[in-house]
């Protein structure tokens, strides 16, 4: 997984969309109302099989390729001070997802595969409630993984 690109992604939605949203998970302390938060909460998620394998030379050198892809789960929250600024936050970013983030997904060899539903997610904290309205995102994404192929014994003579 390539944390970067993530970061790149969450930078690009901010610019597209204006909204502020932050990493998640963290003890950094939260901005003003209304945000949003990111979590990459499935990081990994196996394809199917080994992928797949291919050689090349390269410098009179020859290498071993596998390419495989693989997916990863991203959840969004949006906060706000009321129902209505998180449902607008979260169907911003949903959107994105959807049509204005296309050219980045593209370029970046990622693909969006699910946008799940926006929920409320809104909880009671003692005295007053937390707004919030959130969704998951699942995009696909490709690894690669290159490897020098050593010498090896073509022809062995056993015996006289």
């Amino acid at each position: 997984m390539n944390i970067s690109l993530i970061k790149q992604m969450i930078a690009r939605i901010k610019r597209d969309t204006g909204i502020s949203i932050i990493k998640g998970n963290t003890t950094t302390p939260r901005p003003f109302l209304p945000y949003g938060v990111y979590n990459i909460t499935s990081p990994y998620i196996k394809g199917r099989g080994r992928g797949s394998i291919t050689q090349f030379t390269q410098d009179d050198k020859a290498y071993e390729k596998r390419t495989a892809e693989y997916k990863m789960t991203i959840s969004f929250t949006f906060f706000g001070k009321d129902v209505e600024t998180t449902i607008e936050l979260a169907t911003k970013v949903h959107d994105w997802f959807l049509f204005l983030g296309e050219s980045f997904i593209l370029e970046n060899n990622l693909s969006v595969r699910q946008v799940g539903n926006i929920q409320d997610r809104t909880t009671f904290l003692v005295e007053h409630y937390e707004y919030k309205h959130g969704f998951d995102v699942q995009i696909a994404a490709t690894q690669e993984q290159v490897r020098e192929i050593q010498e090896a014994i073509e022809n062995i003579s056993l015996g006289g």
